[in-house]
């Protein structure tokens, strides 16, 4: 399992590269688009559908990413006053939960893919991108972190098990 959780390691790790890469591609489209609409006065008209698409993509391939470091929300006020074995154990119960919820979104994710697929949609502009494309990273970004959750996991159970604290989020 440790080899798993490694991989799973390095697969969020490179979301998170993937979507900080992101961010300087999307402000050059947009100031490209800026430098083509008032200097030009040619604009592309492409800028703020791609990168509406660069920042969906960028959100949710990184959530794994955040997940492992940290970054998400946390309000830990009643377990961090609970004896470690208990918190142990609330930890691993809310990661069972949120696995539950991951994974019904993980569902709901591949069915808009699906149908976006099936319908053969496009987006409603001149680029009639079809629209399966910016909905992938949405699906993908949820699988990541399922699967970081389901490693998450397996590792609470560990420390309880060997009677180790359990960490609020993986490192």
């Amino acid at each position: 399992m440790n080899r798993f959780g490694s991989v799973i390691d390095k697969i969020a790790d490179l979301g998170g590269i993937l979507s900080g890469w992101l961010v300087p591609f999307m402000m050059i489209l947009v100031v490209v688009e800026v430098f083509t609409r008032y200097v030009l006065n040619r604009p592309l008209m492409v800028a703020d559908e791609v990168s509406a698409y660069m920042l969906v993509a960028l959100s949710f391939l990184g959530l794994a990413y955040t997940w492992r470091q940290g970054g998400h929300v946390r309000i830990s006020i009643l377990v961090s006053r609970l004896p470690q074995k208990a918190a142990g154990w609330v930890r691993l119960g809310a990661l069972i939960a949120i696995l539950l919820f991951m994974l019904e979104m993980d569902r709901s994710a591949y069915k808009m893919v699906v149908y976006a697929l099936q319908m053969n949609m496009r987006s409603s502009t001149f680029l009639m991108i079809p629209l399966f494309w910016p909905q992938l990273p949405i699906f993908v970004g949820f699988v990541l972190l399922t699967l970081m959750i389901f490693v998450d996991i397996v590792r609470a159970a560990q420390k309880i098990r060997a009677g180790e604290k359990v960490e609020e989020f993986s490192q």
